[in-house]
């Protein structure tokens, strides 16, 4: 899903610097394959984290009344970092040459620095997902969507970062 997820964004990349008249197939192929082979640490990552979260959002509420507050604050607040730096990761990935830890600690400085347009991501991604589930034959539409309104309010909000994060982020295209 990773891989697939990467392509249609780099798809969106293109479109968003050469217009629509490009073809999709030809760039989300070669996108996919390049895609798969670098991203198997990263959804390992992913799918990581996302277990952890889940097996904590089962062991909270068995937690004593006193400790369980606590733990549920504890827990949205890791959740919602997780999915800042999400927001910020998949344009990252597309658009630079990181890698590994490097990737993710970029990710997290770009997600605190660009914060209000990170919050508008997750505010129309979450209208997409209540979209989809009440039509559920809309998220094929909508995920392509979702996906050109992130990438150009991603090259917006990258414009706002200090030149010597950009330099460290190995962009592969301008942006200034």
């Amino acid at each position: 899903m990773i891989p697939a997820t990467l392509a249609m964004y780099a798809v969106m990349v293109e479109w968003s610097k050469n217009g629509i008249d490009i073809g999709i197939w030809k760039n989300f192929f070669h996108s996919f394959k390049q895609y798969f082979r670098k991203t198997m640490f990263l959804g390992a990552n992913i799918a990581i984290i996302l277990i952890i979260l889940a097996l904590n959002a089962n062991i909270i509420p068995s937690i004593t009344a006193s400790m369980n507050f606590y733990m549920q604050v504890i827990w949205l607040f890791a959740a919602s970092v997780f999915l800042l730096v999400l927001i910020s990761i998949l344009p990252l990935i597309v658009t630079s040459h990181l890698k590994g830890l490097k990737l993710w600690r970029n990710a997290w400085i770009a997600s605190i620095t660009v914060l209000p347009e990170v919050l508008l991501v997750g505010i129309i991604g979450l209208c997409f997902v209540i979209i989809s589930l009440y039509l559920p034959m809309a998220i094929v539409a909508v995920t392509g969507l979702f996906a050109f309104i992130h990438i150009n309010i991603w090259k917006r909000a990258v414009k706002k970062l200090p030149q010597d994060f950009l330099d460290q982020c190995l962009l592969k295209y301008r942006y200034r």
